[in-house]
């Protein structure tokens, strides 16, 4: 990944790149960060980048062709035009999502305003992305840069080690991360939780779950409203199979995996709640799978069908769905997902779409 910082003020960026896990990031090379300063593109001799705002106003606005030519200054030596990103309180709020988005790109242009703004005429012509930090103020664009430089490494191969890689990532399922508890086993009269200690794991996957959500009730209700237990329901070959768990461990650490070649599974009455998704992934579609008692709750779903479903089957199956108060998001080829980049893709484009 390589990040290309458009500011007035380049040490900020390059003293917070050089300590920490971005500082062995940049000495590994497996992140590069450029800062480029936009005073050394002024036609003014005293390098000065701002004037007064037309209209009047109190502060200063930066000049349209200085940001331009910096721009292009990076744009020129890419092979195609980058994703420019302009940090602004005027951009959508940046959540996890939108981080592992951008870790797909291999360059990225961070624009970093200053004063009362940029002339808007610039914004328009080189600007992709308007990114906020938060709903308040900053004195410039420049801490912004460096929260998105340190959340998207974190998803660039190499930054983090397998110590550092195997962390839960919070906010993956809009939930808070579970409370963690290190030596001594009593500190201060407090014990750490008896689960912790059993060696059963999936007693502890569970109770981390619990506590996931409790926590979220407690500090963040807003997210629990948004949060969706994932399920992925596959009937086919071993290729759906495989799909169905990749799928489901990108979209969620919690995510659940159902076989329905099972004759039980297929023979349960079932019912889907809203906060559900689901996930069909079918390379074979049959009267035994149309016959399964389904009910949903306006329950979103994707739909992933491969080459041995009839598209007119399909087209029956999402009306059957719609019947039965499901709620049809989009629906996928399986052989556009074989690719790993290709998965991420979708499963990013699936958390968008909720």
């Amino acid at each position: 990944m390589n990040y290309h910082v458009l500011t007035l003020f380049p040490d900020m960026i390059r003293q917070a790149c050089e300590t920490s896990i971005l500082g062995r990031a940049v000495k590994n090379g497996t992140i590069a960060v450029e800062t480029v300063n936009i005073r050394d593109f002024s036609a003014n001799k005293h390098n000065r980048v701002d004037d007064y705002p037309y209209g009047g106003g109190a502060g200063m606005v930066m000049e349209a062709e200085p940001v331009y030519r910096a721009v292009s200054s990076v744009s020129e030596k890419l092979e195609k035009k980058p994703r420019v990103i302009y940090l602004t309180p005027q951009g959508r709020v940046l959540n996890q999502t939108m981080v592992e988005e951008f870790a797909l790109e291999d360059e990225l242009v961070l624009l970093c305003g200053h004063y009362e703004g940029i002339d808007e005429r610039v914004l328009e012509e080189v600007v992709t992305d308007y990114v906020s930090i938060g709903d308040y103020v900053l004195t410039g664009g420049e801490l912004g840069a460096m929260v998105l430089i340190d959340s998207i490494s974190r998803f660039v191969p190499g930054v983090l080690s397998n110590e550092e890689s195997s962390q839960f990532e919070s906010l993956q399922d809009n939930l808070l991360e579970y409370p963690h508890y290190t030596r001594p086993e009593i500190w201060r009269d407090r014990q750490v939780p008896e689960v912790l200690l059993s060696g059963d794991h999936k007693k502890i996957e569970a109770w981390r779950k619990e506590q996931s959500i409790l926590r979220t009730k407690e500090r963040r209700p807003d997210l629990l409203e948004k949060s969706v237990r994932v399920r992925s329901l596959f009937y086919g070959t071993d290729l759906s199979a495989s799909l169905a768990a990749d799928l489901t461990e990108a979209l969620s650490r919690y995510g659940e995996v159902m076989d329905f070649n099972r004759k039980k599974l297929r023979k349960t009455r079932w019912s889907f709640e809203r906060r559900e998704l689901l996930l069909f992934v079918l390379d074979t579609l049959d009267e035994d799978f149309f016959n399964v008692s389904m009910k949903g709750h306006q329950t979103p779903v994707f739909l992933i069908t491969g080459e041995g479903v009839d598209p007119a089957d399909a087209e029956r199956f999402k009306e059957q769905l719609t019947s039965r108060r499901f709620r049809m998001l989009d629906t996928f080829p399986m052989e556009v997902l074989q690719d790993k980049e290709a998965l991420k893709r979708t499963a990013i484009e699936m958390r968008k779409q909720l």
